[in-house]
């Protein structure tokens, strides 16, 4: 009875994932004992979901002889539409909050809805990052590319509960507040499953320094945004997200 007790309450965590994650409507009944940052581990599993779908397009242009470049921004453009865009949102308003002169200021531009200069030119950036990547990998077979996509979607989703785990939200408001952080058992096993699916899903051992330099780009990145905000917030959580995936692209197309 006990393990099925356990499965029941792991099925709840990974529709509360997809459900904070996605843009996938569900209702479920989480139970009121258990903090909605265990759900943190079921992150990587989430990847799955959104990468899987959005390759499905990927796949079909590109054995029907699509440039690259046009079925990586296929790619790209159905996984935002899965996850609302949260993640290049998360972005976007991290790079808007450069223009403030304290932490406060910095939390209020990040509340504005509006898109600014700097949130732009990241996005367009890290977005191109991406996009040169996977076509690369694209000229190298159907496998690769998808092998690719499907790594870095569980490994960058595992990125954000190690980020979370590393800082507390800067604030009492928003996403990152209202989930909280996860423990370090949740931040390990979600890394450890990210690890284990990236290696299972792509079949390249290129995956090990890709998730190693995905570690420390998050790392960096946390010290810069607690200084920055003083703590990591939803947006930070988006960010790493993106950040982390184009270096793991760029990591796994050099391979």
């Amino acid at each position: 009875m006990d393990y099925i007790k356990h499965m029941m309450v792991w099925r709840l965590d990974c529709q509360m994932a997809a459900m904070i994650l996605t843009r996938v409507p569900m209702h479920i009944d989480y139970p009121n004992d258990r903090k909605i940052a265990m759900s943190y581990w079921a992150f990587p599993l989430v990847g799955i979901l959104v990468a899987g779908i959005s390759a499905i397009p990927g796949v079909i242009l590109l054995l029907a002889g699509v440039p690259p470049l046009a079925v990586g921004a296929v790619m790209l453009a159905v996984a935002a539409l899965i996850t609302g865009g949260m993640h290049e949102d998360g972005l976007a308003d991290i790079a808007d909050s450069l223009g403030g002169h304290d932490q406060a200021s910095r939390l209020q531009i990040m509340r504005d809805s509006r898109i600014g200069a700097f949130g732009v030119i990241a996005l367009v950036l890290i977005l191109v990052i991406q996009l040169a990547c996977l076509a690369e990998l694209a000229t190298q077979g159907v496998n690769v590319l998808i092998g690719a996509w499907l790594a870095a979607a569980v490994l960058s989703r595992a990125m954000m509960a190690l980020q979370a785990w590393s800082y507390p939200p800067p604030d009492q408001t928003g996403f990152a507040h209202s989930v909280g952080s996860p423990d370090q058992n949740t931040m390990l096993i979600a890394l450890g499953l990210g690890l284990g699916l990236a290696i299972l899903l792509s079949g390249s051992l290129m995956v090990f320094l890709a998730a190693g330099f995905a570690v420390l780009a998050t790392f960096l990145i946390g010290a810069a945004f607690n200084w920055h905000l003083g703590g990591i917030n939803g947006d930070g959580l988006g960010a790493t997200q993106m950040l982390s995936s184009a270096v793991i692209f760029m990591v796994m197309a050099i391979s």
